[in-house]
Formats: structure tokens, C-alpha cells, sequence
């Protein structure tokens, strides 16, 4: 207990602070594969709503807490027009980074580690009662790495930014080649259903993001956001793509 409240005081304030927070709606396209409910690929459109909080430290505190949840539904189809497929996840990730001020507080720069998890399912209707739906849950560690550069533009401060999550070694849930939901849950066949993932398969979320001021701690956030998630886990193959604009507000505290 004694442990948890001082790195909550580190986290929430031990130094002065600067807090945004950003809420943010985006949506674009989305490929998707998953070799346990089909060999097609099925493509179509996702819908994402995020929320940030970011704590900047100031003065002699040079850290700085990224707190992140994100909420997504897709719908896609396969070439045929003859199977749909439901997905939908939810992702929180914490990252503490360490933060660089350059060009006259122009230009920040933000370096560090996170951890990232998710759980999500889809749901293929095309396979009936035949393996019709798929569980997802992963859980890893990586690199979080942003940059900020602020304009003046039509006597505005423009901040352009860049974000970047790069998981790199964790662990997921998956089932087995062949297995059925019903071996896993209801007689307790486990499978090799815990996986270990790493650097080895390449997955990378990074965004661009235009903050336009509108009022004294208010912006309008436009950008753009790629996505890419993939897995090889129990000889089976995953993809999730998505590319797409996303539109919020950024509030300064």
C-alpha cells in the first residue's frame, strides 16, 4: 500500500503540471484477417472514439504521464459480399516518457516506455455454428515516443504532433489450430492458449495531429491515424489495418 501511494503522487503531481486532455472521434478503413474464423480477408470501415490525458511536468520535473483509452467497432465484408464480420475492441495504454523542450519551447520531445493492453472479439457470419466468433486479449510492453512543434500561423499557435506506440514483447490469448471454444471452456483443454509475442512481428500505432486554437485552453484537433496490429500465434494468422482522419478537442489544465 505504502509502495502504490508514492508512485500515485509521483504520477498525479509530485511536481508542477501542465495536463491536457484530448477526446477525439476518428474513422477510415480497415483490412482484416483471422485464419481461425476464415481464410478471406475482409475489408470495410471502423469507427474510433479515443480519450488522453497528458501530464507534462515543468521546471525541474522532466517527466511526462500519458494516460490513454480507446474504444473501436468494425464492420467488413469479404470479396463475395457473402460473409460480414463484427469486430470490436478496447485498448488502455500507460506511458511515462522523458521530455525534451528545444527551439525556444517551440519543439518537445518525448521519449519512454508503456504498457499497452487489449481485449476485443469478432464476429464472422458467414461460419454459422462453426467457430462463428474469436476472443482477443494481449498485453505487452514497448517504446512510446511523440514530438510537438508549435507555429505561429494568422497570429495562432499552431501545434503540429506526432505519436508513436511500438509494442514489442508481451503476451496473448489465443486458440489452438483447430481448437474449438468448447474444448478451451467447457472441459479445460488447454492448448498452448497463453502465447509470448515479440519484437518478430511487427505492430506499430502512430498518429499525426494538426491543434488549431479556438479559445484560450481549447483546440481543434485534426489528424490522421495508422494502425497496425498483427500475429502469427498457434500456426494461425491475424491482421488488423485501419487507416484513418480522426477529428477532437484538446483542452489545456
Amino acid at each position: 500500500m505504502r509502495l502504490t501511494a508514492i508512485l500515485l503522487f509521483v504520477s498525479m503531481g509530485m511536481f508542477a503540471q501542465k495536463t491536457t486532455v484530448a477526446t477525439q472521434l476518428g474513422v477510415g478503413g480497415a483490412n482484416t484477417l483471422d485464419t481461425y474464423l476464415s481464410p478471406e480477408k475482409y475489408r470495410g470501415t471502423e469507427w474510433r472514439v479515443q480519450s488522453e490525458v497528458r501530464r507534462d511536468g515543468v521546471k525541474h520535473d522532466k517527466l511526462t504521464y500519458a494516460l490513454t483509452h480507446e474504444a473501436a467497432f468494425t464492420y467488413t465484408h469479404n470479396r463475395a459480399l457473402n460473409g460480414y464480420q463484427y469486430s470490436g475492441h478496447y485498448d488502455f495504454s500507460y506511458a511515462i516518457m522523458r521530455h525534451w523542450v528545444l527551439l525556444d519551447d517551440k519543439l518537445s520531445i518525448y521519449a519512454g516506455g508503456m504498457v499497452d493492453a487489449l481485449v476485443g472479439f469478432t464476429y464472422n457470419s458467414h461460419n454459422g455454428n462453426n467457430n462463428p466468433a474469436q476472443g482477443y486479449g494481449t498485453l505487452a510492453v514497448g517504446a512510446h515516443l511523440a514530438a510537438n512543434y508549435t507555429f505561429s500561423l494568422f497570429n495562432r499557435n499552431i501545434t503540429v504532433g506526432y505519436e508513436a506506440r511500438y509494442p514489442m514483447l508481451g503476451m496473448m490469448f489465443s486458440p489452438n489450430y483447430g481448437q474449438s471454444y468448447y474444448e478451451m471452456f467447457t472441459r479445460g483443454d488447454y492448448d498452448h492458449n497463453i502465447v509470448c509475442t515479440s519484437m518478430g512481428t511487427f505492430q506499430l500505432r502512430q498518429q499525426i495531429t494538426v491543434d488549431v486554437p479556438v479559445r484560450n485552453n481549447m483546440s481543434l484537433r485534426l489528424g490522421y491515424l495508422n494502425d497496425v496490429r498483427q500475429a502469427t500465434p498457434n500456426n494461425l494468422k491475424q491482421h488488423h489495418y485501419y487507416n484513418g482522419v480522426v477529428l477532437g478537442v484538446a483542452i489545456m489544465k
